[in-house]
């Protein structure tokens, strides 16, 4: 606590200071001693803060002010321990005599001391006045301390004032310059200030409405209407929006949406009421103009043979026209609305339905005849074809989405593309279907295979073209049958087949195809040659080596498996 109170001083390390050293140079005088100082005792140090030492025979040529000696730092610190200190540090010296620096709070600070080289000793009166210099030394150490502890006080109400200021100019500015009324009252419906806008709409100007009510001004039937809307607002004390009418000095009523609130003193007694009231005329006119249209495109859009839907920002349909609602399987749009549009999502796209609300009504461009799948309140699923764009409903920002069932289109489409890649006979891959996947192996090495039934003419001659065809089909689906998921198998022609293993050891890749070798059905048998295929390899050179390899088996008596190193 003593070193806490020291440190509330700031004293220590500071400069000379005249008031100090006066006093110091008295204390040396009165005492007829040939230096004095002035120290203050800190937690392992004694410093000093001022020093009289005129005469280099005195006490040393240094000067003392400022400088330091240690001290032991346990235990209480009195005038005692501070001249044990100094005597240890000046050896020569042969008196001292010091007045303990005391706090009106009762905490030693340090001392003021006189010193000699010779012995001698204090008068009654030199001890006397040695104490009152002290005393005088510490209430000049508490007044300096006061005057820095006002000053930073000072300081701080100074930057509250200016900053107060600053927010007085910054609400005078709005309140001056903003278009909207702002005003408040006491209890009895006078006014107590007005801004400029209040003025410029009443034509009440130089401060006139200042202590007057609104029946003073207005109509008698409007200035009813404030003050029973004033008067709910003091009973309920809770701020409350209303729609006011006002007759501007042109004779034109204006629309106002008056935002009230009670005012209160310290204690939380409501003494008054404010009001903030912004002209909603033109936009209570477009808000009917909107009514109206949207009501126009209800209508248009209750009879469209399109199904329309509309979103609200958090996704809920806040309106469905009655083709959407047969389109979802629903027997009329309140069964669909107000419902999350993703439960209309097909399965595996509801995340892909939320971005895509998120980016349109965020601002994004619309989606114009985009493709998915819509999932009936039945569960059954069509394909549809949509479009989507931001629009004003009800005020707010919403999607609106325009969609066609196109279930049937899609199928045939999917048909067709089925046809153009599948073999007819098989159900396999052709060659343009094997193209495309192809494709998705361009990244991974994989083992190519090509297959020819052995004898496949004499057989097909033998048994008839329908056996020939049974014979394929059959073979087809019994490899099928044997492959994983990712391996593809397609017809290359006539009795010719050609599969790709991506991702497969040799070992297992030979074992795999000598299991399809034995698969032929009605006792026939197939040759296979084989290669591995290392893309950006060329595929050709691949196939090329499969071929070679084909022929190697068929060369070698048929009914068997022959590979071709890669290079």
């Amino acid at each position: 606590m003593r070193l806490r109170k020291l440190d509330s001083l700031a004293i220590l390390d500071t400069p000379p200071e005249p008031e100090f050293d006066q006093l110091i140079a008295l204390a040396a005088v009165v005492c007829a001693a040939p230096a004095a100082l002035m120290c203050l005792a800190d937690a392992e140090r004694l410093w000093f803060k001022s020093g009289y030492c005129p005469s280099a025979n005195s006490l040393g040529a240094e000067e003392l002010c400022g400088r330091e000696v240690a001290m032991a730092p346990a235990g209480p610190v009195d005038e005692h321990v501070i001249g044990d200190a100094l005597l240890a540090a000046y050896p020569e010296l042969s008196f001292y005599a010091a007045a303990p620096l005391v706090t009106t709070d009762g905490y030693v600070v340090g001392a003021l001391c006189v010193l000699d080289r010779r012995p001698r000793t204090l008068t009654g009166p030199q001890e006397e006045h040695l104490r009152d210099l002290a005393a005088q030394v510490v209430s000049h150490l508490e007044c300096r301390s006061r005057t820095r502890l006002l000053e930073s006080e000072l300081s701080v109400k100074s930057a509250e004032l200016a900053a107060l200021r600053e927010r007085q100019r910054v609400l005078d500015g709005v309140l001056n310059h903003t278009d909207v009324l702002i005003y408040a009252k006491d209890l009895d419906g006078r006014f107590l200030m007005t801004n400029p806008a209040v003025e410029r709409a009443t034509r009440i100007l130089d401060g006139r409405l200042i202590g007057h009510t609104d029946h003073d001004f207005f109509d008698k039937q409007i200035a009813d209407a404030y003050r029973h809307n004033d008067l709910h607002i003091i009973e309920t004390r809770q701020w409350q929006i209303f729609d006011e009418d006002l007759l501007h000095a042109d004779g034109s009523r204006h629309t106002y949406r008056s935002t009230k609130f009670p005012l209160l003193d310290e204690t939380g007694a409501v003494i008054g009421i404010g009001g903030v009231s912004t002209d909603v005329t033109e936009l209570a006119a477009a808000r009917a103009a909107h009514a109206e249209a949207e009501q126009r495109w209800r209508e248009l859009v209750e009879q469209s043979l399109i199904a329309v839907a509309v979103t609200d920002s958090d996704g809920l349909v806040v309106y469905a026209n009655p083709q959407a609602a047969t389109l979802c399987g629903a027997s009329s749009a309140a069964d669909i609305e107000g419902r999350p549009l993703v439960d209309f999502a097909g399965p595996g796209t509801e995340n892909a339905l939320c971005a895509m609300m998120e980016s349109i009504l965020a601002g994004g461009p619309p989606m114009c005849a985009q493709r998915g799948r819509l999932q009936q309140l039945s569960g059954a699923q069509i394909v549809v074809e949509f479009s989507a764009t931001a629009i004003n409903y009800g005020g707010g920002t919403a999607l609106q989405l325009e969609v066609r069932d196109v279930t049937a289109a899609a199928n045939a489409q999917a048909a067709l593309r089925h046809s153009a890649s599948t073999d007819a006979l098989t159900g396999l891959l052709n060659r343009r279907g094997w193209d495309t996947a192809l494709k998705a192996l361009l990244d991974q090495e994989s083992i190519i295979a090509l297959i020819d039934l052995d004898n496949f003419k004499s057989y097909n001659d033998a048994h008839g073209h329908n056996a020939g065809d049974a014979l394929l089909r059959d073979f087809a689906a019994a490899v099928r049958s044997g492959l994983r998921q990712h391996d593809v198998f397609a017809r290359w022609g006539g009795e010719e087949f050609i599969i790709a293993l991506p991702d497969t050891e040799v070992d297992h890749a030979t074992h795999l195809l000598d299991g399809i070798r034995c698969s032929v059905p009605a006792t026939q048998t197939c040759s296979i040659g084989f290669t591995t295929w290392r893309p950006p390899e060329p595929f050709a050179h691949a196939l090329t080596r499969a071929d070679r390899a084909l022929y190697q088996a068929k060369n070698q008596g048929r009914d068997r498996i022959a590979g071709a190193a890669a290079h």
